[in-house]
């Protein structure tokens, strides 16, 4: 029984992130949402492997796609793409390595693109506002499909709301049960304030109800 549950959790899952696709691709009819960015209230609410299994989804349709790991305070993309690389972002930016060197590819979807943080540096938001990081964005949209760029929690940190701005629109994470509505308010606000385009929200953490199909079960 537990791996039938963890069947269809992992199935729901899936459903639930091409869902999430389709409204993004369906959302904007006189824009292509092409840089996407994603952010959370606070940290452990599930952001980073919503991102992943985002890219990855709209890879696996086809889309060429590249996904950035800007929580330059916390970074977690490169563990949950099950790759160990130090280098990325903050080494490309400071002329360290090139662009080719700073990307890896996803194990398993070869049109899936992934630069990581690289080095945590001591002014993640400085970074983030510079017209290096700006342009170096704005040339990886010339060249993939989607950018999708995982950010901070937006109600401890401006990162996200930095980043933001130079996104086509952005995805709010809430943890479910767990975030209270008073500071979700208040991170939203902070998005507001910089006229973030806010796509939608994603809630995680969803208790799984068992499907029943007849008396199969």
């Amino acid at each position: 029984m537990t791996s039938r549950n963890n069947y269809y959790s992992a199935s729901m899952y899936d459903e639930a992130i091409r869902s999430v696709r389709t409204n993004i691709q369906f959302s904007s009819l006189d824009k292509k949402n092409k840089v996407i960015s994603i952010t959370s209230t606070k940290p452990a609410e599930g952001k980073s492997t919503v991102i992943y299994k985002l890219a990855k989804s709209f890879a696996d349709n086809g889309d060429k796609v590249i996904l950035l790991d800007c929580d330059l305070r916390s970074p977690s993309i490169s563990e949950i793409a099950g790759i160990n690389d130090n280098v990325g972002i903050t080494n490309y930016l400071t002329g360290k390595v090139n662009i080719q060197r700073a990307i890896n590819k996803d194990r398993e979807q070869s049109n899936l693109d992934m630069i990581f943080t690289g080095p945590v540096p001591p002014n993640p938001a400085e970074i983030l506002a510079s017209n290096a990081f700006k342009d170096f964005v704005e040339d990886l949209s010339k060249q993939y499909d989607y950018v999708f760029i995982d950010t901070p929690p937006v109600g401890l940190f401006t990162d996200a709301s930095l980043v933001s701005t130079i996104s086509d629109g952005v995805i709010f994470v809430i943890k479910s049960s767990d975030t209270k509505r008073e500071d979700i308010a208040l991170a939203l606000e902070n998005l507001k304030k910089v006229d973030a385009h806010i796509l939608g929200a994603v809630l995680t953490h969803m208790p799984m109800k068992e499907k029943k199909y007849g008396n199969y079960y």
